[in-house]
């Protein structure tokens, strides 16, 4: 078992006693091949959740910060340094090319590895939105047993291009990453009652098995 899936064994239980966490729609997620997971970052837990609480181990692509003191390198985890980010993409590339899945964020920008990604392995993209990941600031924790969903959107194929060292074609399909993941979780909030990033009603208090 790799150590991503025993981060994942161990860290999953712990979120599901600390939060109310469902996840909406995960039956929507490839259980093999490879597969990029495109996601808003929302909130504080978004990379925990993603990687560790899909039907599948997830390696999410994240900036150094704090890790960089411990040596770089955490499950879950891929790094991507501003000063080399060739290193953390081409990682990244790997793991989609053995048939893992791989989590970009959308949004600031950040959508533009995601596209390379996809122009490099033309892997299938998967919307989802962490909603309810943070607490009243999106550094903070969400409090005890705070109400957080994870929706699982329906697999995307975009067309590699014929060219995966065009700059063009990489914006391009960054920007169809975006706009898939955005509206799915335009979407998503709407359909889970969120209203600036707080859920409004709070419809079942019962932790979820993953298979809503």
């Amino acid at each position: 078992m790799s150590v991503s899936a025993t981060a994942r064994n161990v860290i999953a239980p712990a979120l599901r006693w600390g939060y109310r966490l469902r996840v909406h729609g995960a039956h929507r997620c490839p259980r093999r091949g490879p597969l990029l997971v495109a996601a808003p970052h929302l909130g504080f837990l978004d990379a925990t959740v993603i990687a560790t609480c899909l039907p599948r181990p997830v390696d999410v692509l994240v900036d150094p910060g704090g890790l960089a003191a411990v040596g770089g390198k955490a499950p879950g985890r891929v790094l991507i340094d501003a000063a080399d980010p060739g290193t953390g993409l081409r990682e990244a590339v790997d793991t989609l090319e053995a048939g893992g899945a791989v989590g970009a964020w959308v949004g600031d920008g950040n959508e533009r590895a995601a596209g390379y990604l996809l122009a490099r392995t033309g892997s299938p993209v998967l919307p989802v939105v962490v909603l309810g990941g943070s607490g009243r600031h999106a550094g903070d924790l969400p409090g005890w047993r705070a109400r957080v969903d994870v929706v699982v959107g329906d697999p995307v194929l975009l067309d590699a291009p014929a060219d995966p060292a065009s700059r063009a074609e990489v914006l391009l399909l960054a920007e169809a990453i975006r706009q898939s993941a955005v509206d799915h979780a335009e979407r998503a909030r709407q359909r889970m009652g969120y209203v600036d990033g707080v859920g409004v009603e709070d419809r079942d208090t019962a932790t979820d098995n993953g298979a809503s």
